[in-house]
């Protein structure tokens, strides 16, 4: 009889060894499960991310206007840093030039083009404020090609009710021998006009 009580007592001290191993391992899993959670929140909302930007260019082919524009202009903002990283596939620019528009949509390969530039004011988010005029130097990489371009840019401070946002316009001018479309499109003027604008939200 003795043996058997030792037997039950010894089978329960087991099973709620057990027991609080598992519930153990459960409480680390669930607090990890709630770190990683909390970790992909905070790492989301420090980049502002749109994949419809606006961007338009403008140029003359053999003597005459022409003008290119797109909406699927991808741009990032890490709102710690201010960087400002931008992608353009050039075969999503639609232009009033139907052969430039054949020319495009014909090659194989998307057409990447891409650039970065960090805005040089670390609070322009945080609180009201006149437009931010500068000179804004961007990187601009094409087909594994890099050059330099200066943008006149202006931040616009911009209130919806409580909600706060700016926006971010620039022009500028880049030469078409730095890009090298003048390999692909025949009659290029020397120079493209790019503008663009994208509306920035203040992080929560």
């Amino acid at each position: 009889m003795l043996f058997g009580i030792i037997g039950d007592n010894f089978k329960s001290f087991k099973c709620k060894k057990y027991s609080n191993k598992t519930n153990s391992m459960k409480t680390k899993l669930f607090t990890l499960i709630i770190v990683l959670i909390t970790f992909c929140e905070v790492t989301a909302q420090k980049t502002f991310k749109t994949e419809e930007g606006h961007i338009k260019m403008m140029t003359l082919v053999n003597n005459k206007p022409a003008k290119a524009e797109s909406h699927k202009l991808a741009l990032y903002l890490d709102y710690d840093s201010k960087i400002v990283n931008g992608v353009l596939d050039l075969k999503t620019l639609s232009t009033d030039v139907s052969k430039i528009n054949t020319i495009l949509q014909e090659q194989e390969d998307p057409l990447m083009l891409r650039f970065t530039g960090t805005i040089p004011s670390h609070d322009f988010l945080s609180k009201r404020h006149d437009p931010i005029n500068f000179k804004w130097l961007v990187t601009v990489t094409y087909q594994k090609k890099s050059y330099k371009s200066q943008f006149n840019a202006t931040i616009t401070h911009i209130e919806h009710g409580i909600a706060m946002s700016c926006l971010i316009s620039a022009r500028g001018q880049v030469l078409v021998s730095d890009t090298g479309l003048d390999s692909l499109i025949e009659g290029l003027d020397k120079t493209i006009g790019v503008q663009f604008a994208q509306l920035v939200l203040k992080l929560e």
